[in-house]
């Protein structure tokens, strides 16, 4: 009776210890892939090969930080996934949040831990502003660039002539070039991807199951669906802050006030679609209490290689994720509030295993190694 029971179970998962995927479980699998990046049409810029190259100059160079140390790479290191791999970010200065990656950024609807902007070209010139991360004036960007043999003539090339009495443009501009160039790095088709479009190898059965417990017991799709498998919305998931006590840092609801009042966004004059579905969305964005410690959900590829994780590096690998989410020992309320969609999972070690090897499979490859470094 136990061999014959056995032999079901195993008949049941495929007869390798995969499991088996139902029709509607197909169904949600794929749409989850292929990832399909849709172009930013505020960013005119986005597509044109000169402005990506330009932008991928800006990005290695260390002369557009204060202390001539610091470039954009610094923190987004293309060995590393386009992370630092440090819990905080540290620039010029210090500062108060985890680096998360820039592959695939292009994807997401909000930008910075908090949302603080509604572009990708809107949140370079945030960061090269601020006195913890690269300090330097839009005005030095500008004669960095003019004076510059290379860089001069490929933003005439790109843009025209540099007006300098209009410094705010030319400081969008510098910011949609980076944007052009950070969209190129698309690293997005993993063996998860394989797997859906029909290869069955593509993933480990220890991959499969932990897909299976994904979509269906583990609840995970609640914040983690779709291509990009995230929400694009921002919760407080009570991980809390390094130094421990209460949470600090106000997330999602001190940056709506930032939002509102950001230069380049969707509907700002800079925008090359002030008009669009994304400028009015953002337009009627509202504060809310419960937002209060919140963070943008990230996308889950390439997660394996991105660690550490949360929006401060709080959670040093994939297995202490998992933790937290099957205890919710350390819970750390926001504003004496808990997200209701969060339940212990109580995961068991096969389940946790499982998992890791899921995530594992949505690491792809890097892109053209020709993106990874300054151009020649």
């Amino acid at each position: 009776m136990l061999t014959t029971t056995l032999l079901l179970a195993f008949a049941a998962s495929g007869g390798d210890g995969a499991p088996m995927f139902t029709e509607d479980e197909w169904i949600i699998l794929r749409s989850m892939s292929p990832a399909i990046l849709m172009p930013d049409t505020t960013n005119a810029y986005e597509k044109n090969e000169n402005a990506a190259l330009l932008g991928q100059h800006i990005f290695f160079d260390k002369r557009f930080s204060s202390n001539k140390e610091v470039s954009c790479a610094t923190c987004h290191e293309p060995d590393k996934y386009f992370t630092d791999g440090k819990q905080i970010a540290v620039g010029t200065g210090q500062t108060t949040r985890n680096s998360p990656t820039v592959l695939n950024a292009a994807h997401q609807r909000w930008f910075f831990w908090d949302g603080r902007t509604d572009t990708l070209w809107g949140q370079p010139i945030q960061t090269m502003e601020h006195p913890a991360e690269m300090n330097i004036p839009r005005k030095e960007i500008a004669e960095i660039i003019e004076i510059d043999s290379t860089l001069g003539p490929l933003w005439i090339k790109t843009f025209g002539n540099m007006d300098e009495s209009d410094i705010d443009t030319i400081a969008s501009n510098v910011a949609k070039s980076l944007a052009a160039y950070i969209t190129k790095l698309d690293s997005s088709h993993a063996p998860f991807d394989d797997f859906v479009a029909g290869d069955k190898n593509a993933i480990p059965a220890s991959s499969q199951r932990g897909l299976k417990y994904f979509i269906g017991d583990g609840g995970c799709l609640r914040c983690h669906f779709g291509p990009w498998i995230t929400d694009g919305a921002f919760h407080s998931v009570g991980v809390g802050p390094l130094d421990g006590g209460a949470l600090k840092d106000a997330g999602r609801a001190g940056a709506i006030d930032k939002l509102k009042i950001a230069q380049f966004t969707s509907g700002g004059i800079h925008s090359d679609n002030p008009n669009g579905m994304r400028a009015t969305i953002s337009k009627h964005i509202a504060k809310r209490r419960e937002d209060w410690g919140s963070f943008r959900t990230p996308s889950l590829r390439n997660v394996a290689k991105t660690a550490p994780y949360m929006h401060a590096g709080q959670l040093a690998t994939l297995s202490d994720v998992l933790e937290h989410y099957s205890t919710l020992e350390n819970f750390v309320s926001a504003d004496h509030h808990r997200e209701t969609i969060l339940e212990p999972l109580n995961l068991n070690e096969q389940q946790k295993t499982d998992l890791v090897a899921f995530l594992e499979s949505l690491t792809a490859p890097l892109p053209d190694e020709k993106l990874l470094k300054a151009p020649e």
